[in-house]
C-alpha cells in the first residue's frame, strides 16, 4: 500500500474510495459517554482491537511463571475460606517462589526515605510540584506551622531560603475530597477510608527528599493536626495514609483516565478519520493497538447485569463516587499543558539537584521523539500549506477534542504547520510509550506489594486528638484477603510487554521514512547507554525510561 496524503489523491474513484471506507470506520467506531457521562469510549469493540495469538502466549508465558508458587496460594486461599485474618506483611506477599514486586521493601516500606524516594521513582511521579513564592503552600495548611515544624527538624538552611531555592515540595490530594465524603463498602460492609493529605517534603543535601509534615484532612481548612516524625506510630500512620491517597490518585487520574482514556479517544479519531493509507495513520497504527480491548475490561463499569468491576471495588469510594472522581480527572485535564516540559514547568520541578530521573530520563526520550516525528512530519508535508490542506487530519484534530467526539481538552482543533502537527504527534507517542511505561510497569513493584500502598484504610483515620496508634491497630488498616489479592493478581497479570519502542512495520513505509525511522532507532539505542551509564551513579537504579523496556503502546 504507497501512503498518500489525500489531496494527492488524482484518481477520482480511489478519492471516492477513500471516502467510502471512512464511513464504514465511523460507522464500526461509535462514540458513548461514561464515568458520569463525562468520558468518551467506544460503544462497541470492533474485532479488529482483539489481540492476536502473539499477545496471548506471551500473557500465558508470564502467567506461567506463578506455577512455583501455587501450594504457597493454595494455602492462603485455604486459609481465606477458614476466615483466618493475614496476620504478618509478609503473608501479603502472595506469590513468593515467583517474581516478586519488590522484595526490599518489606523491610524498608515504613522508612522516610523509601517515602521520598517513590515520589520521583515510584507510580505516581507527577504528583509532586516544589512550594515556590509563585504558588505557594495550599491554603488548607497552616504555613506558620510549616515554618516552625521545618525549623525544628531542619538544621542546613532556613525556610526562607529553602523555598526561594525550591528545595520544598508539596503533594496535594485535595481532589480525593469526594472519595473521602463518599466511601465505599466492600466484602459485606466492611468501610473504606481515604483521607485527603497534605504532604511536606524537604530536598536533602543528595537530592532525594524526606518527608517532615503531613496534614491528612483539609476540611479543618488550615486548623488540621499536622504530623511530623516525633509522633511516632501516628506518624506511621499518616504517612501510609499518605500513599492511600497517592494509590487513589495514581489510577483514577494519572493513569486510567489521563493516559488509557485519553489514548481511547487518539484511537478513536484515528480509526475514524484517518484512512489506512495515511502517511501519518502508518507511523501512529503501531501506538493504537491492544489498548481499546484494555480499557473495555470489566474494570471499573458496571457490567450489563450492574455489577460493578471487581478491581474497581477496592478503592476507597463508592461506585458513584469513584466515578465522579474518575470524571473530575478528565475534565481538569488540558492535553496542551500536559507536555512533558510544560508540565515540569508548570510543576516547577526543575531544580538540577533534585533526585528526579523520571524527568532526567524523560528529556532524553521526548527530545528524542519530538526529533523523530518533525522528521517524519517533513517526509510527508513539504510545506506549512500542504498539512492546511490535509482535510483528514484536521477532522481527526476535530474529533479529538470536539464535546460531542473525544471531549479532550486542549487538543488543537485544526493544524496549519509542519511544527505544530509534528509536536502534538510526539506528545501522543511519548503518553503512550514513555510516560505510560513509568506509570505502569511500576505498578507490581510497589502497590503489588499491598502494605505499601493499600488502596483504602479499613480502620477510621486519626481525628487529630489522638496520642498513639497501637501496631496492632494499624496492621488492621489492611484490607482483607480478596481485595488485597486483587490488587496484586491484577498487577502481576498486566506486568508483561508485547512490543517496543521503535518497532514500525517497514514494509509500510517509503525509502525516506525508513531512514528516519532508522535514525530513531539509533538515537533509542544511545539513550539506552546514557541512563545505564546514569544508573551506575545514581542512589537507586531507575529503568522505566531506558527504552529496552518501553512497549510501543498501552497495551495492557
Amino acid at each position: 500500500m504507497i501512503n498518500q496524503l489525500p489531496q494527492d489523491e488524482t484518481i477520482s474513484r480511489t478519492s471516492h474510495q477513500r471516502r467510502a471506507y471512512l464511513q464504514r470506520m465511523q460507522a464500526k467506531y461509535q462514540y458513548t459517554y461514561a464515568y458520569a457521562e463525562t468520558i468518551a469510549i467506544a460503544r462497541h469493540l470492533p474485532w479488529r482491537e482483539f489481540p492476536g495469538l502473539r499477545y496471548w502466549f506471551l500473557a500465558a508465558l508470564n502467567l506461567a511463571r506463578l506455577i512455583p508458587s501455587l501450594p504457597a496460594l493454595l494455602l492462603a486461599f485455604s486459609r481465606y475460606l477458614l476466615g483466618r485474618p493475614l496476620l504478618t506483611y509478609r503473608d501479603y506477599v502472595f506469590f513468593p517462589r515467583s517474581p516478586q514486586p519488590n522484595p526490599q521493601l518489606i523491610e524498608t516500606f515504613q522508612q522516610d526515605s523509601e517515602f521520598g524516594l517513590q515520589r520521583v521513582i515510584g507510580v505516581n511521579p507527577v504528583a509532586l510540584r516544589a512550594a515556590t513564592l509563585r504558588q505557594p503552600m495550599p491554603q488548607s495548611l497552616a504555613t506558620q506551622s510549616i515554618e516552625r515544624i521545618f525549623a525544628e527538624q531542619v538544621h542546613e538552611i532556613d525556610y526562607a531560603s529553602a523555598i526561594a531555592g525550591k528545595r520544598v515540595y508539596v503533594l496535594d490530594y485535595a481532589a480525593l475530597a469526594i472519595l473521602q465524603d463518599n466511601p465505599g463498602f466492600i466484602d459485606g460492609g466492611q468501610k473504606q477510608h481515604v483521607t485527603t493529605p497534605i504532604v511536606v517534603l524537604f530536598q536533602q543535601g543528595d537530592g532525594t527528599l524526606r518527608p517532615i509534615a503531613i496534614q491528612l484532612d483539609q476540611a479543618k481548612g488550615g486548623n488540621g493536626r499536622i504530623y511530623t516524625a516525633s509522633d511516632g506510630d501516628l506518624w506511621r500512620v499518616a504517612k501510609a495514609l499518605a500513599q492511600i491517597a497517592d494509590g487513589n490518585h495514581h489510577i483514577l487520574y494519572t493513569h486510567a483516565v489521563r493516559i488509557h482514556y485519553v489514548m481511547e479517544a487518539v484511537i478513536m479519531a484515528s480509526r475514524r478519520q484517518l484512512h489506512r493509507s495515511h502517511p501519518l495513520y502508518a507511523l501512529l497504527d503501531p501506538h493504537l493497538q491492544f489498548t481499546l480491548n484494555v480499557n473495555h475490561q470489566h474494570t471499573f463499569l458496571k457490567n450489563r447485569k450492574g455489577q460493578p468491576g471487581r478491581f474497581g471495588e477496592i478503592f476507597a469510594g463508592d461506585y458513584d463516587a469513584t466515578m465522579q472522581c474518575m470524571a473530575d480527572a478528565m475534565t481538569s485535564f488540558n492535553f496542551a499543558g500536559s507536555a512533558f516540559p510544560r508540565d515540569i514547568a508548570a510543576r516547577e520541578v526543575d531544580n538540577p539537584d533534585l533526585f528526579y530521573p523520571y524527568r532526567d530520563d524523560g528529556m532524553l526520550l521526548w527530545d528524542a521523539i519530538q526529533e523523530f516525528a518533525a522528521r517524519y512530519i517533513d517526509t510527508c508535508y513539504r510545506s506549512d500549506n500542504d498539512v492546511a490542506l490535509d482535510h483528514e487530519i484536521n477532522a481527526w484534530a476535530y474529533d479529538i477534542g470536539a464535546q460531542d467526539r473525544g471531549r479532550i481538552r486542549g487538543f488543537p482543533n485544526q493544524f496549519l504547520t509542519r511544527t505544530a502537527l509534528a509536536e502534538t504527534i510526539g506528545h501522543i507517542i511519548f503518553l503512550c510509550t514513555a510516560h505510560h511505561s513509568c506509570i505502569h510497569f511500576n505498578q507490581y513493584s510497589y502497590p503489588g506489594f499491598v502494605p505499601n500502598m493499600p488502596y483504602a484504610s479499613y480502620v477510621a483515620p486519626p481525628s487529630g486528638h489522638e496520642t498513639s496508634f497501637d501496631a496492632g491497630t494499624a496492621q488492621k488498616m489492611l484490607p482483607a484477603f480478596r481485595a488485597a489479592y486483587t490488587q496484586t493478581w491484577t498487577y502481576y497479570l498486566t506486568n508483561f510487554r508485547v512490543n517496543r519502542i521503535g518497532e514500525y512495520p517497514l514494509q509500510r513505509f517509503d525509502p525516506e521514512a525508513r531512514a528516519v525511522i532508522g535514525r530513531f532507532g539509533d538515537r533509542l539505542r544511545a539513550i539506552e547507554g546514557l541512563i545505564e551509564r546514569r544508573n551506575r551513579e545514581r542512589v537507586v537504579r531507575y529503568e522505566r525510561m531506558l527504552p529496552s523496556s518501553i512497549p510501543n503502546s498501552v497495551s495492557v
